[in-house]
């Protein structure tokens, strides 16, 4: 009588075990369940993280030309450094204080005003200020949120204009995939004039250290190489 006492009590517990550890099972996957994003999050991510860090591949105009591009932001500082096919640096674009910003030609040493302020670089990799994302508009697979920028840069001691007609970014749920821009060396008299350029962003690191010395810049002032 005891023996079966003892079998029916340890049964009970065993029992109790496998009901408990399923419990936490469940609730354990319920958690990973509740990650799932939508495109406007995945893009709101990227744009308000306070420092950033990656590389993406630029592709411009009719020859459909690839460059490859590293970028480091901090809020409104930030700088580009684009390489040469063989993986060399070829030039920086950096701000190092967010409001100003100097091309740094590499093979030159030299660094030189740019004839664009910071402002459409920021409003890529941080957004137009106030931009209401909205739900966007289904491109294929992708998801585009568009901003009407058609805005004209004229920099004191800039050797040209620089127009951006629109701003557009595309994602696919998880994260930041694309911004295509249209953009002119002057206000343009038709559509015709407009250059569309793709950045193709790898996965980015978000919200991460950088190093301090990043937007500083490496050389002295001089002028722009011909």
């Amino acid at each position: 009588m005891r023996r079966a006492l003892w079998i029916t009590v340890v049964l009970a517990v065993c029992s109790g075990v496998m009901i408990g550890s399923a419990g936490c099972a469940a609730k354990s996957g319920s958690v990973g369940s509740s990650s799932a994003t939508t495109p406007e999050a995945a893009v709101r991510s990227f744009l308000d993280a306070s420092t950033k860090h990656g590389t993406l591949t630029f592709v411009s105009g009719k020859s459909q030309k690839e460059d490859k591009v590293e970028y480091w932001f901090d809020g409104d500082k930030y700088r580009l450094t684009w390489y040469y096919e063989d993986g060399t640096e070829r030039i920086h674009m950096i701000s190092p204080d967010g409001k100003k910003l100097y091309h740094c030609y590499v093979p030159e040493e030299i660094c030189a005003i740019s004839y664009t302020l910071p402002e459409m670089h920021q409003w890529i990799f941080n957004g137009p200020p106030g931009w209401d994302l909205g739900e966007g508009e289904k491109v294929g697979d992708l998801t585009a949120f568009t901003y009407e920028a058609k805005k004209l840069w004229d920099v004191e001691g800039a050797s040209q204009q620089f127009y951006l007609e629109d701003l557009v970014i595309y994602s696919d749920g998880s994260r930041i995939v694309k911004a295509v821009t249209r953009t002119n060396s002057r206000k343009p008299e038709s559509e015709d004039d407009l250059v569309t350029s793709e950045y193709r962003f790898d996965e980015p690191e978000l919200d991460v250290k950088l190093p301090a010395d990043v937007f500083e810049l490496p050389y002295e002032m001089g002028e722009k190489p011909k």
